[in-house]
């Protein structure tokens, strides 16, 4: 009958089987799907964190030792192996999905159609959702405008600034170590990891003063396990020293944690 893809004489069997239970209609049209040309479909699973894909031939396999724990009845050879990318390589990890594809996870059947089945496809061939892509857009455009009134701050709002950067990321400050007229030393304490970070903050500064910084803290490295160099107007381009834990923070990436912590509405009030 599964070769033949006997589709009336399994639905009597199911029947017999189910009698007046609910699922035989579910498992007929589950099976169904799995015999009338599955090539046409794209197939989907959830496991280990991730979202698989692939796509199978028309055509079934019978299992020679009839059902096993391993193989069940009968199975469908891939044409394309399973898959937790996209078509671009991009891992399509559970936590980064929309929730109308993850709740497709927790259906405890064998078989069914997804709702969020368009979506599905969007991320598998890596296109945008139209809605998305002009929010990022308006989120870039208002990043662009918040850089602006970041670098108008004067001296002292920047320190305050960059202090409730750190606090909203975990960040205590247990000393203040300099003066305003050449920028502020901090010490700052992140509770979650045991870790001190030295944290310069200055409104305008070059490389020579970065470089000199960084002598400092790497006299320091018992003491300090990181350090933060912010600036809002930096003269020309600043590096940080690869291989060692220092951040520079500039224009650009102080407003990016400006919108990503919420403090759009504080710096407004500071111009």
């Amino acid at each position: 009958m599964l070769r033949a893809t006997d589709l009336s004489a399994i639905a009597a069997i199911l029947r017999e089987q189910y009698g007046l239970k609910p699922g035989a209609t579910q498992d007929l049209n589950a099976l169904r799907s799995l015999l009338e040309s599955p090539s046409r479909h794209l197939w989907v699973t959830f496991e280990d964190g991730f979202m698989w894909w692939s796509t199978v031939r028309d055509g079934i396999t019978i299992s020679p030792d009839n059902e096993t724990v391993e193989h069940g009845h009968f199975w469908l050879d891939l044409d394309r192996p399973w898959s937790n990318r996209s078509l671009t390589g991009r891992y399509l990890a559970m936590s980064e999905l929309p929730g109308v594809v993850t709740t497709t996870a927790g259906f405890q059947g064998t078989i069914c159609e997804p709702k969020g089945w368009r979506e599905i496809l969007c991320l598998i061939r890596d296109e945008e959702d139209e809605e998305a892509a002009a929010a990022i857009a308006a989120q870039l455009a208002y990043q662009a405008a918040v850089g602006k009134l970041v670098a108008r701050l004067r001296p002292k709002d920047f320190e305050v600034l960059v202090d409730l950067i750190l606090s909203r990321s975990g960040w205590t400050r247990l000393a203040k170590l300099g003066g305003a007229t050449e920028g502020i030393d901090v010490e700052v304490e992140n509770p979650a990891t045991d870790e001190i970070a030295f944290v310069q903050v200055k409104a305008a500064a070059g490389q020579k003063t970065l470089d000199d910084y960084v002598g400092r803290f790497r006299e320091r490295r018992e003491r300090y396990h990181r350090m933060i160099f912010a600036v809002h107007s930096p003269k020309g381009s600043l590096a940080a020293p690869p291989g060692e834990p220092v951040q520079v923070w500039d224009g650009p990436k102080v407003a990016k944690l400006v919108v990503r912590l919420g403090l759009g509405d504080w710096l407004v009030k500071r111009i």
